[in-house]
């Protein structure tokens, strides 16, 4: 009886011994931060003044950053109803994580096309142009000209603490 119990007690303890061994190949992946674009829009409007903006879409959004609005999974990118302040702000989620430079590179585009309107144009949106934001995590990217973009800088790190 003893011999049994104890080959009962050792046949559990290898079985628990071999499960707990076992496990997901992902506890070592960064858990994917799912966040809608209009959120994050939504979080830089209460903070953040830009005045009245328009959103770009499909042939627009080719014209002013040259990106084919097929890269994204979803977007908003905006900027001024008028040509007289340099304000603007995007927020771009991608298909592919492996198109988050090409993206980059258009916008660094994007933002000098703006330096350069305003460089003899109005002097003080010029020197606002110079202080843009852009950054990106995972499929995220985001871009901010504006007079306050370190608060800009908080609202987006904050979604991937």
């Amino acid at each position: 009886m003893k011999k049994k119990i104890l080959a009962l007690t050792l046949s559990t303890m290898m079985i628990l011994g071999l499960t707990a061994c076992g496990g997901k190949d992902d506890d070592n992946k960064p858990e994917e931060v799912n966040i809608p674009v209009a959120t994050m829009i939504d979080d830089m409007e209460k903070e953040l003044e830009f005045g009245m903006m328009e959103e770009l879409k499909g042939e627009t959004l080719m014209q002013f950053y040259a990106l084919d609005e097929a890269l994204f999974e979803e977007y908003s990118a905006n900027f001024p109803l008028m040509n007289v302040q340099t304000n603007e702000y995007s927020v771009f989620k991608l298909k592919d994580e492996a198109d988050v430079e090409k993206v980059k590179e258009a916008i660094v585009t994007r933002a000098e096309t703006v330096q350069k309107t305003f460089e003899t144009y109005l002097p003080d949106q010029y020197e606002n142009a110079k202080n843009y934001y852009l950054d990106s995590n995972g499929k995220y990217v985001i871009f901010v000209i504006h007079e306050d973009v370190e608060k800009a800088k908080t609202i987006f790190e904050n979604y991937f603490k």
